[in-house]
This record gives C-alpha cells, structure tokens and sequence, in this order.
C-alpha cells in the first residue's frame, strides 16, 4: 500500500543520516473524526485508540524531520448524539492506516540549551480508511462497496465512488520535554486536512431505495436508510440530508510520544553535540 511504502522509503532515507541526531518514536493515545456523526469538530466523545512508530532526524536546534507509521479507529453513532440526528440512526467504524512525512520546528534547543519547549508540525501524509457498519442481523458489512449514496449510478451523475486510500495534509502542535540528553516526552495534537466527506460513508441526500436495491442488492438499501429501525420508525423522504457535502470530514490524534537517541557512538562532528558537550565539560586550568 503507498502509506507503507512511503514509511519504509522515508525510514530508509533516516537510517542513512548521521546516527548521533536520529531519534526512534513511539506513541500512543486516540483517534477521533469530526464528520457528519459528530457534533463537535474536537472532542472525545466516541474516541477510538491510536498508536504511532517512527523516526526523526534532528538538523539543526529548531528544525527536524520525521516520518512515522499511525494506526488508529475512528467511529460514531447518531444513538449517542442527543439531538434530531438520532432519528437519522446511521453508524459507523473504520480503521485508519497512515504513512506521514513531517517537518518539525521547536522554539527553544531540546535537549540542549533548554529542557522543554513548544513545537510544531506539518506535512503531507498517505492513509487507508474503509468504514464498516453491522446489519439488523449483526453481520459485518463494507459500506464502500454498497454505494449507499447512489454512488455510480446514472441518476447521480454527481455523485462519484470514493477511493479509500487518499492522501491528506497533517499540521498540528506539541509539548516536549527532555528526560534526560537521550529521553524526550512528547504531548503532541495532530490534525489532518482530508479531501473527502466520506469517512463516514455519509455526505449528502439519501438516494433512492429502490434504485439502490436493483443496482446494489437489498443490504445497500437497508444500511442507506436506517431510520426504519426505529421505534416508531422514521419517515423517509429522498429530500432529507444524510450528511453536509459543504465540509469535508476529519480526523485527528491526541498522543504522548516517547523519543529515544539512537546513538551508536560519541560524536564532535554535530554542533548539537558539540554545545551539549561544551556546557557539560569542566573548564581547563589555565596557568
């Protein structure tokens, strides 16, 4: 898959930069998507896990790069939104598979002249996303596949299927902190600018259920239109908006990272490395 790819080219090129400012990352904490079954933009409500596995390489004492693999589940259900959506009573999950390529920059020298700093980031990033939903018989089902929107259908002209791997722009802002010259801790808020509405499979009216069940089969129909589960059930009207084609969906991360040197031997040949060891030395005697 390119996200893969585009990780192992990126740790590739890391591995081959000079070892004394290169950095393993690890983190972990959660995913959310602010979309059409959400009714905040951020927000913890519905959050699903996240964890992330990466490299940076620091150039210079503000400035560095990073690419990093994250995985995370996003999810929502119009059940758990206390407002008229309910009655919409649509749900959905997805796993989120991402391979991002970052630039980094910090306000103040860590580890080296300072302990902690702000920092922020952004980039360009590959990710895989492919939401399911169960049946009224809690079978699994693929809602890309079914075209629940009338996707591909003569009568929608406008409505076009939607890839499930696309690319998207993260940027975001952190805290960190150095443990020690080696150990830094990161709080890190990681947004990202997606091109499609369709995270959650809802962008805008419903389509027409009859049409969809003589093109897509029966379960296309009945995962279209959900209100009918209900009780009393919902009336369905083509008219009615199933989702805003006005704002594209996304997702974001909350992760406290962990950063480890790698440092295969002592080197004078950074300037990084050099000033640390400056301020550490003791002063000669003169005579």
């Amino acid at each position: 898959m390119k996200y893969i790819l585009i990780t192992i080219f990126s740790f590739t090129a890391a591995i081959t930069l000079p070892a004394q400012n290169l950095y393993f990352n690890i983190g972990v904490g959660s995913m959310n998507y602010g979309g059409d079954l959400q009714q905040k933009d951020i927000t913890f409500n519905q959050a699903g896990g996240a964890f992330s596995l990466g490299l940076s390489y620091r150039f210079s004492d503000h400035f560095s790069v990073s690419s990093a693999y994250t995985f995370g589940v996003i999810k929502a259900n119009d059940k758990l939104n206390p407002n008229r959506n309910s009655l919409r009573n649509l749900n959905f999950k997805s796993n989120i598979n991402e391979g991002n390529i970052l630039v980094e920059a910090q306000l103040k020298s860590v580890p080296g002249t300072a302990k902690f700093t702000p920092y922020l980031f952004g980039g360009l990033a590959v990710f895989h996303f492919n939401p399911y939903t169960y049946d009224t018989a809690g079978i699994k089902a693929f809602l890309q596949p079914l075209r629940t929107e009338g996707q591909g259908l003569a009568a929608y002209p406008d409505r076009k299927i939607y890839n499930l791997t696309q690319f998207a722009i993260p940027f975001g802002v952190g805290l960190r902190y150095a443990l020690s010259e080696n150990i830094l801790v990161s709080g890190e808020l990681g947004f990202r600018k997606l091109f499609t509405d369709y995270l959650d499979d809802a962008s805008r009216t419903y389509a027409d259920t009859a049409l969809l069940r003589a093109a897509n089969g029966a379960l296309s129909a009945e995962l279209s239109y959900r209100g009918d589960e209900l009780k009393p059930p919902e009336p369905f009207s083509t008219d009615s908006k199933r989702g805003n084609p006005n704002h594209n969906d996304s997702y974001y991360t909350f992760l406290l990272k962990l950063s480890f040197s790698i440092n295969t031997r002592n080197s004078s040949g950074s300037g990084i490395s050099r000033r640390i060891q400056k301020q550490t030395e003791c002063p000669r005697k003169v005579m």
